[in-house]
C-alpha cells in the first residue's frame, strides 16, 4: 500500500473517533446541565397549632410555608408571599420574614415562614384557593400545590 492509502484510512479512523467522543461530550454536557439546576420545591400547610409558648394565648392556628433547595445548585430567595384567588382585590399577601431574602445551598435545612393567626382567620373560606409563591433572585417563580384543608379556621378565645 502507498502511503495515500494509509493517509485516507488514518483520516477516517480520526474522523469516526472525532464524531463518537463530539457526540459523547454533548450527551455529558446536557446530563451535567440537567443535573446541577437549581430545584426549589414550595409546600404550603394550614391548621397548624404552636406549642410551646410561655403562655396559653401563644396556642393559636396557624400557617407554614416550607421553601426547600432540591436541586444541587443554590438559590436566593428574594421573597415569599400568599397568592390569593381573583376574587379578592390584592392578589398577593407578602410575607414579612422572607422581605430580607435567604440563600438556599445544596443540603440547607429548608426555609420556613410562619404565616400569622389572623391572616388564617381572614382568609379562612378560601384556604383551599390559595397557593404560596417563592421568587428567587433569577426572577424564576416557584408554586405551591393547593393545600388541602379539613376545616376552616376558627377563633380562639383568649382566657
Amino acid at each position: 500500500m502507498n502511503s495515500v492509502t494509509w493517509l485516507n484510512i488514518l483520516t477516517g479512523i480520526t474522523a469516526i473517533l472525532g464524531v463518537v467522543f463530539g457526540t459523547g461530550g454533548l450527551a455529558l454536557g446536557v446530563l451535567n446541565y440537567l443535573r446541577d439546576r437549581s430545584v426549589v420545591k414550595v409546600f404550603l400547610q394550614w391548621n397548624m397549632e404552636i406549642v410551646g409558648g410561655s403562655s396559653p394565648q401563644d396556642r393559636s392556628e396557624c400557617g407554614l410555608i416550607t421553601v426547600t433547595n432540591a436541586g444541587r445548585r443554590t438559590v436566593y430567595i428574594s421573597h415569599v408571599c400568599l397568592v390569593l384567588p381573583k376574587s379578592h382585590i390584592s392578589r398577593l399577601l407578602l410575607m414579612r420574614d422572607s422581605v430580607q431574602g435567604r440563600k438556599l445551598s445544596e443540603g440547607d435545612p429548608p426555609a420556613e415562614f410562619v404565616i400569622p393567626h389572623d391572616v388564617q382567620t381572614q382568609y379562612s373560606n378560601d384556604l383551599q384557593r390559595i397557593r404560596a409563591q417563592v421568587s428567587v433572585s433569577t426572577g424564576q417563580i416557584y408554586l405551591s400545590k393547593y393545600a388541602k384543608v379539613q376545616r376552616a379556621c376558627q377563633l380562639k378565645e383568649t382566657s
